[in-house]
C-alpha cells in the first residue's frame, strides 16, 4: 500500500491527498483533505476542498 500522495495545498493552508485503499480485490481512489490536524475522507476532489474551505469559514467566524 503506497503513501498518501500531496496533490493540493491552498496558499491560506490546508492540504488534500490522493490516496489508493485496497479492498479485497479492488483498490479505491480516495481524498484526504485536513485543515488544522482535522482530516476526512472523501470520494472526489471536489468535496475534500469544500471541507476545507467550510473549516476555514468556521474559524473565521469562531475568531469574531
Amino acid at each position: 500500500m503506497a503513501l498518501p500522495e500531496l496533490i493540493y495545498s491552498p496558499i491560506d493552508g490546508g492540504t488534500i491527498h490522493r490516496y489508493e485503499i485496497s479492498g479485497g480485490k479492488r483498490k479505491f481512489l480516495r481524498f484526504i483533505g485536513c485543515y488544522l490536524g482535522q482530516c476526512n475522507f472523501y470520494k472526489n476532489i471536489d468535496e475534500a476542498i469544500d471541507y476545507i474551505k467550510n473549516l476555514k469559514e468556521l474559524q473565521k467566524i469562531q475568531k469574531i
